[in-house]
């Protein structure tokens, strides 16, 4: 089942805000991604260029024991690319 197991709110470096959502599904091992605006808007998380200068996105939960270790690859990916994490939660250990 596809659960919300955090979100971060990033910035660019013009100060715009948009919120990263991560969804995880561990029966079947897949990760989802959504980005919005404060005002819903969905944007492509290849906007954030992550992989630019760090790693890529998460794409599966088996390299991953918890999901902090996940939000933790997340906010890494999201750091190295033209984003930066503002702010983070974790709704699922």
């Amino acid at each position: 089942m596809r659960q919300l197991i955090g979100k971060f709110e990033v910035a660019d470096s013009y100060g715009n805000h948009k919120t990263l959502k991560v969804f995880a599904n561990r029966q079947v091992g897949t990760v989802d991604f959504s980005l919005t605006n404060s005002g819903g808007t969905s944007f492509s998380i290849g906007n954030m260029q992550c992989g630019w200068r760090g790693p890529q996105l998460p794409d599966n939960t088996y390299e991953y024991p918890t999901n902090k270790v996940l939000m933790k690859a997340v906010k890494e990916a999201v750091n190295g690319g033209v984003c930066h994490v503002v702010e983070e939660k974790l709704f699922i250990q």
